[in-house]
C-alpha cells in the first residue's frame, strides 16, 4: 500500500481515486495468466524485490537516550513496469518526482515509514513486448531502496541479566559432590 501511495503521488493522482486504482496495480504473481489489456490503455505495475547485488545490508550502532540502538538497512529494489502509449512519460515522471521533498511528497511518505530511496536511479529502459500477436510499448524502471529495521539491543539493565543462575561445582553437580543413583 505504501508504494501504491508513493506512485500515485509521483503521477499526481489521489490514491483513493478510481483513476489511480485503474492505472497502478501490483505486478501479477502469475504472468502467464495475467489479463490481456487493450494496447491503448496505460498501466503501471510494480513489485518490491530483494536487491541481489553487492552489499546487501548496512548496520549502525549508536546511543539513543543512553541505550544502545542497532539499526540494519537491507537493500531492496522497486521494479516499475509501465505499459501503454504514455509508458515512457509515466516512467520518467516516477523517476524524477520520487525524490521530491515536502509534507505529502513521495520522499517524505517513504521516510516516515523508514524507507530511503537511493538517489540517481538508472533511466527507464524502453522495449516492445509481444502480447497475443500484438506489440505493446513498455518502459521498465528500477529504483533501489534501503529499509530501516531497528534491532533489539541488550544492555546490562535488560531483564535477561536478572535470570536465575545455577552454579555448578567442579564435580558437576549443584551441591558439589557426586550424586549416586
Amino acid at each position: 500500500m505504501l508504494f501504491f501511495r508513493v506512485l500515485s503521488a509521483c503521477l499526481g493522482l489521489d490514491p483513493g481515486s478510481p483513476e489511480a486504482a485503474e492505472l497502478i496495480v501490483p505486478a501479477y504473481q502469475d504472468p502467464e495468466n495475467a489479463p490481456r489489456l487493450p494496447r491503448g490503455r496505460d498501466l503501471v505495475c510494480y513489485a518490491l524485490l530483494e536487491d541481489p547485488g553487492g552489499e546487501n545490508c548496512w548496520q549502525t550502532c549508536r546511543l539513543e537516550n543512553g541505550r544502545p540502538v542497532t539499526e540494519a538497512f537491507p537493500g531492496f529494489r522497486l521494479l516499475v513496469v509501465c505499459y501503454g502509449p504514455h509508458c515512457v512519460e509515466h516512467a520518467h515522471t516516477i523517476r524524477c518526482f520520487l525524490f521530491l521533498d515536502g509534507p505529502e511528497e513521495p520522499r517524505a511518505l517513504l521516510r516516515r515509514q523508514g524507507v530511503y530511496p537511493i538517489p540517481s536511479p538508472p533511466l527507464p529502459t524502453v522495449l516492445h513486448e509481444e502480447a497475443g500477436s500484438l506489440w505493446r510499448k513498455r518502459a521498465d524502471l528500477t529504483v533501489f531502496f534501503r529499509f530501516r529495521l531497528r534491532l533489539p539491543s541488550f544492555s546490562p539493565l535488560s531483564p535477561l541479566s536478572e535470570a536465575p543462575a545455577v552454579i555448578l561445582h567442579p564435580s558437576g553437580s549443584p551441591r558439589g559432590r557426586e550424586e549416586s543413583p
